[in-house]
């Protein structure tokens, strides 16, 4: 049995391909910890005992949860209360429980539970801001300080390539570490997370749950397929992303979910998926 390369006492659990460092779980936890505080940190919107809301994404709940666990541990010295919007039909209830449990070791956790209408698309933009127009909605009603979105490395990226070649150049919102016009501000928790890390903490700490839905993004079969499945190269493409989507701050906004639109006040995907109505309603 292999040791971690880290603190060289524990066995190693986890190989981090991204780095190739053989991890046990107490040091994955905590590499993992410091990049969400990076991601937070970065933000400078948090003040001392914040209130910020985690959801529980009804198409990542795993992440979800191991975003609200990793959460807890940065907030811990803040004084924090931690939001945990909780989709009432999501399904594994014991580990949501366990989860939710293992984040109230550290900071004070509020559950709201709401019964949450999902859209009728599996497309991936459309899926993600109707996820953040819910959770708007909930963070505004519940007094939120600022929205933890926990979405990986990975998604954005793919998502980000995506929307370069199909010519969807307004879903490069979703490729923004912060979106700080948002009302609460809406912050990428795990900016600088791969999605195989997340999902591998996941794992390891118990926290599983199954999506209520499933995201589709064309681009991720033929993308992969070239990178190797290297989460190296998700990292350095960022950066390109990141300068044009910078370059689109100047496009109006979905008073809805926040994202770049082309639309007038409300984006299309907030039409077609009905989220506007829960804007509307609130």
């Amino acid at each position: 049995m292999h040791k971690c390369d880290v603190c060289r006492r524990r066995d190693a659990v986890y190989l981090r391909t991204y780095s190739g460092h053989k991890l046990c779980l107490p040091c994955l936890e905590k590499i993992l910890a410091r990049t969400v505080k990076r991601a937070i940190g970065e933000s400078h919107l948090l003040e001392p005992r914040p209130k910020i809301l985690v959801p529980i994404r009804p198409s990542a709940p795993a992440h979800s949860l191991a975003i609200l666990a990793l959460l807890s541990r940065v907030e811990k010295k803040f004084d924090a209360t931690l939001g945990v919007l909780l989709p009432s039909q999501l399904r594994g209830r014991e580990e949501v429980s366990r989860g939710i449990e293992y984040a109230g070791k550290n900071v004070k956790v509020e559950v709201i539970e709401a019964n949450t209408p999902l859209p009728s698309t599996s497309d991936a933009v459309a899926c993600i801001r109707f996820e953040r127009a819910w959770s708007l909605h909930y963070a505004r009603k519940w007094g939120a300080d600022a929205v933890a979105f926990p979405v990986s490395r990975t998604c954005m990226n793919l998502i980000g390539v995506e929307s370069l070649l199909s010519g969807r150049i307004e879903a490069l919102s979703e490729s923004l570490p912060i979106l700080d016009w948002a009302r609460p501000p809406v912050l990428a928790s795990a900016y600088y997370i791969e999605a195989e890390a997340l999902t591998a903490y996941a794992y390891l700490r118990g926290l599983h749950s199954s999506p209520l839905c499933n995201l589709y993004i064309p681009a991720k079969t033929p993308l992969l397929s070239i990178m190797g499945r290297r989460p190296e190269l998700e990292f350095s493409s960022h950066k390109t992303i990141m300068r044009i989507a910078e370059r689109l701050r100047g496009m109006e906004r979905c008073i809805v979910c926040g994202g770049f639109t082309r639309e007038g006040s409300i984006c299309r995907y907030c039409e077609e998926t009905g989220a506007s109505q829960l804007f509307l309603s609130s």
